[in-house]
């Protein structure tokens, strides 16, 4: 059998890492779609829902692959953005003649709520720098976003908006307190 030579073998060994990262990153899926599913089946909006489940999925195997803590980041984004996601998911099922200011109020200040524990987590557990804390909420709030854009694409923005402006509070705040 020939030898291969090193350049080829280091080429071959980088595309098997890779990969494996990738394949490794893309499990994420297996949490995602299916909460992309029971926003469009909760709330009846299958095409809003759908796209912002494709830019969740999109995103969380990004940053789970190219970061160096993604997955713990990414993790840490789905827990929390889970809080506003709910809360819009019992507002369209429970709730469906509520005025869309309070709608829109309660999207917004469960994603507050979401962005503030998705950057004090990441901040506290990882000791994590702007990177990780800025995934971890991006991903809270398109996970934020997800529940919500079924009430409304206002607000889904409410929720976003509700995530950064928790975000930014947190990485203000002192972080041993």
């Amino acid at each position: 059998m020939p030898e291969m030579p090193v350049a080829l073998l280091r080429v071959h060994a980088k595309r098997s890492f890779e990969t494996g990262r990738l394949l490794v990153a893309a499990r994420v899926g297996i949490v995602v779609v299916p909460l992309g599913a029971i926003c469009a089946r909760e709330t009846g909006a299958y095409a809003r829902c759908t796209v912002v489940a494709a830019l969740l999925v999109t995103m969380a195997i990004v940053v789970r692959w190219r970061q160096w803590r993604g997955i713990r980041a990414v993790d840490a984004g789905l827990l929390t953005g889970i809080i506003p996601m709910a809360a819009a998911l019992l507002l369209c099922r429970f709730a469906t003649e509520w005025p869309a200011r309070a709608a829109l109020g309660i999207c917004a200040g469960t994603g507050f709520v979401a962005g503030m524990l998705a950057a004090r987590s990441t901040l506290a557990v990882l000791n994590a720098e702007w990177p990780e804390w800025a995934s971890a909420s991006l991903v809270a709030g398109l996970t934020a976003a997800l529940g919500c854009v079924g009430i409304g694409f206002g607000t889904a923005v409410g929720a976003a908006i509700g995530v950064a402006t928790g975000t930014v509070v947190a990485t203000q705040l002192p972080r041993h307190v």
